[in-house]
């Protein structure tokens, strides 16, 4: 995909800051926050620290390695791997607001010497040195460029180094109806197809490439996600359709999720 652009996320409806502001508001009183403390809203990917053992086990993460998360968010993910697995992490997150109050949570965790939020786009942002391994939750779909994507990831690696994708797919050719939604409330301009996914991969350097569809899995947490959501009785209108466009994309059957690990070749 040769397409430069890059989704304008800001619009998201699950980046709408003010239910995370009054959740860390409530914390100011405790002088040092722990990983539960936050852990309400800071995972952004599904599945929580289900998904983040499946990437560690991936990866066989070892202390004292480097890790760059692509989309990082919160940092949600970069403080769990820190404490359960003893490696330094590296987030990469395009959106200024959010990666402020990754850095504060990060800060009032007391883990900011091994665990960083960087407010930049990982295709133009030159690191200081090669790390182990790479790792994108949920991001990747937000980026129409695959090409300078993957072949920036690839540079990035040492020799050997690994990437860890959870993302989405086209299991089928998308309707218009689905490729407009996808784009206009998901804010996914460009989704490839397991076989385009797995070519933009090898094109760009890498090697070994494992491809999980976990269609079903997710489809039932999307489904199960936007159900508890409706029966709080949320007011906020935009997340709600946010939760029900994803929950009917999956059970539409053209929308697929995946993980996938990839070695740098």
């Amino acid at each position: 995909m040769g397409d430069n652009s890059t989704s304008d996320i800001g619009d998201a409806a699950l980046y709408h800051l003010e239910r995370f502001k009054k959740s860390l508001d409530a914390l100011d009183g405790k002088p040092t926050w722990d990983l539960a403390d936050t852990a309400d809203f800071d995972c952004m990917h599904y599945l929580g620290d289900v998904a983040l053992e499946k990437a560690a086990k991936a990866l066989d993460l070892k202390p004292g390695q480097t890790v760059v998360d692509i989309g990082s968010g919160f940092s949600a993910t970069g403080r769990y791997l820190n404490k359960h697995y003893g490696v330094d992490v590296t987030g990469v997150e395009l959106q200024p607001e959010i990666h402020q109050l990754a850095e504060l949570i990060t800060r009032r965790n007391g883990l900011s010497e091994h665990v960083r939020s960087v407010n930049a786009d990982f295709t133009t942002l030159t690191l200081d040195a090669p790390v182990d391994h790479i790792v994108s939750f949920l991001c990747i779909l937000h980026i129409a460029d695959r090409d300078t994507l993957f072949k920036k990831a690839a540079g990035a690696l040492k020799p050997g180094g690994k990437m860890y994708i959870e993302d989405y797919f086209a299991r089928t050719t998308l309707s218009k109806d689905v490729s407009d939604k996808l784009r206009d409330r998901v804010s996914c301009p460009y989704l490839p197809s397991r076989d385009q996914y797995i070519s933009d991969l090898t094109k760009a350097g890498f090697k070994e490439i494992q491809f999980e569809d976990v269609t079903d899995e997710w489809a039932k947490f999307v489904h199960e996600r936007a159900e508890n959501n409706r029966q709080r009785g949320t007011t906020a209108v935009p997340l709600t359709l946010f939760y029900d466009t994803v929950d009917a994309l999956f059970a539409g059957g053209e929308l697929g999720g995946v993980r996938i690990t990839a070695t740098k070749a």
